[in-house]
């Protein structure tokens, strides 16, 4: 009877450790299965990070490059005018020389043609290069205007008629010349001029309407 019970409690041992063998198998496949992702996850990470920093790289490059073009394209200097004082789209107040010397410019008579029932306007005038103490003074019509006025970059406004004809006379140069640049806003063209008056003689300014 001894032997019976020692013989059936050795089969259920063996059966025992026949059964978790298969236990600690499944427990690997496990654990490989869950981590294998994981590993996966892992090495795609640098992936991800190199292709943000390639197309932000990228967007950096295009931004800086569309900065300086259009830096670029808005500089005017004195050579963009002097073959005929005209300056397209310039605004009022620009600065294209350093020195009074560089300019030049020629006396030039030029015609403005301003916008459909214009009856009043302004009159920019501004000194483009250096702040040398120019000196002019406007006459409409033939009469004067305002007299003496101390050209600076900072435009001065006048009010004119419209139709008119201005007249800019210089008065005083402080050194290398009277130059001097004027806007009429609500010219057709909006176009800035640049022009040059000896001492006691005038540009004259013909203002009409389409």
């Amino acid at each position: 009877m001894a032997n019976y019970r020692q013989n059936k409690e050795r089969s259920k041992s063996h059966a025992t450790n026949q059964y978790e063998p298969r236990q600690t198998d499944n427990e690997d496949v496990s654990s490989e299965y869950t981590e294998s992702p994981g590993n996966d996850k892992s090495s795609s990470r640098p992936k991800i990070k190199n292709k943000h920093r390639f197309w932000i790289g990228i967007t950096v490059l295009i931004t800086l490059g569309m900065g300086i073009y259009f830096q670029g394209s808005s500089i005017h200097s004195i050579r963009d005018v002097q073959s005929d004082g005209i300056g397209k789209g310039m605004k009022a107040g620009v600065q294209l020389a350093a020195v009074d010397d560089s300019a030049g410019l020629e006396a030039r008579d030029f015609e403005i043609e301003m916008k459909k029932n214009t009856t009043t306007s302004r009159m920019l005038i501004w000194d483009f290069a250096a702040e040398d103490g120019d000196v002019v003074t406007v006459k409409v019509d033939g009469n004067i205007l305002q007299t003496n006025i101390n050209i600076m970059h900072s435009p001065v406004a006048i009010d004119i008629p419209i139709p008119s004809v201005v007249e800019i006379i210089g008065v005083k140069d402080g050194g290398g010349g009277i130059t001097y640049g004027v806007k009429f806003p609500g010219a057709v063209h909006n176009s800035a001029y640049f022009n040059a008056a000896p001492v006691g003689s005038s540009n004259v300014y013909t203002i009409t309407v389409q």
